[in-house]
């Protein structure tokens, strides 16, 4: 018998970056990932020692450059990160654990399998490095918002070009809604600087859009999805009931 769910698939890093020529780390920790810059600044990042891609200077927010990333690599699974991530973290013991480089990608490489064995098409990682989050009788979650290392299995996921900054949180309840499943490995998180560095998506982060882009996603998904404060930031609750038919094969 064969299980379709376990054969091998194909899998690339992708780093996007754009404007952040001196500020990104992440290639420290994904030494053998590809980093998508914008065409006319591939010369700027030439310090950095990865493969480097080009993506038209007028494709532009995290929505666009996802949807071309997906739509222009061959891979089955393409694991995309933020620019700004220092390191990867363990949550499973009391304390958080820095992993190694090599741990890093063996930990990535598991979580994109585990995903596709799944049937998820949609996956990450928990948003936050504190373990007392962590529920240790559900670590993999399949009901969590995904975003600053988001991973993708297959071409049908898309993101809504009209949000430049929450765009994220609208892609993973599409794949809730459609596939009823995201998979997120709450057992690790990264740790980056959100919002912190210039360039990036902080060319189109303004107070006034972010405001503009939380009404948009009330409007759409409305009772599926709401903020709460925490810690003095705004927190994202998903609230999509998975409700599956089982089959049993004879």
């Amino acid at each position: 018998m064969e299980f379709p769910e376990l054969r091998p698939i194909a899998i690339r890093v992708v780093i996007m970056s754009r404007s952040r020529q001196r500020s990104i780390t992440t290639h420290r920790l994904f030494p053998a990932a590809t980093l998508v810059v914008p065409e006319s600044e591939i010369a700027s990042y030439a310090h950095i020692p990865l493969e480097k891609v080009g993506i038209p200077d007028a494709i532009s927010g995290v929505s666009a450059v996802r949807n071309w990333i997906v739509a222009h690599f061959p891979e089955e699974c393409l694991v995309m990160m933020d620019d700004d991530i220092s390191a990867a973290m363990c949550m499973v013991a009391l304390k958080v654990r820095k992993l190694s480089v090599d741990e890093t990608a063996a930990m990535v490489e598991n979580t994109a399998r585990c995903a596709f064995g799944a049937g998820a098409r949609l996956f990450g990682w928990h948003q936050r490095s504190d373990p007392r989050l962590l529920q240790r009788n559900d670590p993999f979650g399949v009901h969590h918002w995904m975003g600053g290392a988001v991973g993708v299995i297959g071409k049908e996921v898309k993101w809504d070009e009209l949000l430049k900054c929450k765009c994220d949180i609208d892609a993973t309840l599409t794949e809730l809604m459609v596939n009823r499943l995201v998979f997120n490995e709450a057992r690790f998180c990264f740790a980056q600087e959100r919002d912190k560095n210039l360039g990036g998506n902080s060319l189109f982060r303004s107070e006034e859009r972010i405001a503009a882009e939380k009404r948009y996603l009330k409007s759409k998904w409305k009772a599926h999805m709401r903020f709460e404060k925490y810690k003095s930031q705004d927190r994202v609750v998903v609230d999509v009931h998975r409700r599956q038919s089982v089959h049993l094969d004879a």
